[in-house]
Order: C-alpha cells, then structure tokens, then sequence
C-alpha cells in the first residue's frame, strides 16, 4: 500500500517552502515584489496570485536547490555520495521501496535545509538592517548571534541529512 502523505510532504517542503522564503526574502530588497506578497497575504489576493505565486516559488526553489546540490553534495559532503553501481541494485521492489522511503525521510530534509542556508543569509542580514539598525547594541548582538547560530545550525542539519541518505541509501542498495 502506497504512502499518500509523505511523498507530497516531502516534495511541499523541498520544492515549495524554500521558494517562498526565497520569495518573501527577495521581497524585503525589491518592493514590486512586496507588494505581490502584501496582496498575496490579504483577502484580496485570488487564484490567479496564488498559482503565480506558487510557480514562482517552485522555480526559485529549484534554481536553490541547484546552489544546494553544488553546496553540500559537491563541496561539504563531496565523500559521502551514492555508487552508481548501487542503483542497479533497486531493481527489487522491497529495496526501491525501502530507498523511497529514505529519500522522503532523509534527502527531502536535506534539500529542504540546504535551500533555506541559501535564503537565510538574504533574509536575516536584510531583517538586521531593517530591524535593529536602531535597536541597543545588546539587542544588534543577540539578533547577530541568533542568526549565526540558525545559518550554521541549519548547514549541520542539511549536512548530516544528507550524510543519514547517503548511509541508509547505501545499505538498502547492498543489501548490508
């Protein structure tokens, strides 16, 4: 019996929520797309907006993941990779399962997280500028030390999903 929840889970957080925090990062720097984004959250906002919106997002999200795959699966993670040779072996049903499985529980986090320590930097060095220009220095340092802490929180969470795929992957495929 087919899983209908965590496939389209998995797709929504590695292939939409990052276009939209990429969207709405964006809008903070570029204000025609503030507006789309203030209509977008009112009541004025139709079907039109939103399908506009959520291609948008899609294809943001996608040219992320593209800076992800390069970030993390080529450059941190580049010894933690998938043999070729392994996937001749998901030609048995139990194990393409199995692997599906690791990749909506594993790998879709990694594109979701990877593609957010894209965003975060725009987002957070933008909502600095904005809101705490004029705030104490005690608050400036909290807010910095916040968003540090939430980049590199967010890198070693997309690394170490990666790394839990790349394994589980790996031992699905041999059979180990």
């Amino acid at each position: 019996m087919k899983d209908v929840t965590s496939t389209p889970f998995g797709l929504l957080i590695a292939f939409l929520l990052p276009g939209i925090a990429g969207l709405y990062a964006i809008s903070l720097w570029v204000e025609t797309l503030s507006e789309v984004f203030a209509t977008f959250t009112t009541a004025e906002s139709n079907v039109g907006l939103f399908l506009l919106v959520v291609l948008f997002a899609i294809a943001l999200s996608l040219q992320l993941n593209l800076v992800r795959w390069v970030m993390f699966e080529k450059l941190i993670c580049r010894r933690n990779k998938l043999d070729l040779e392994d996937f001749k072996q998901l030609g048995d049903e139990h194990k393409l399962g199995a692997f599906r499985a690791v990749v909506d529980e594993h790998y879709r986090y990694h594109q979701f997280w990877g593609a957010i320590s894209v965003v975060l930097p725009f987002l957070l060095f933008r909502w600095g500028a904005l809101y705490f220009a004029d705030a104490t220095l005690f608050a400036q340092v909290v807010f910095w030390i916040s968003a540090i802490s939430m980049e590199i929180l967010t890198i070693l969470a997309a690394r170490t999903a990666y790394i839990f795929y790349v394994e589980r992957a790996t031992s699905i495929m041999r059979g180990a």
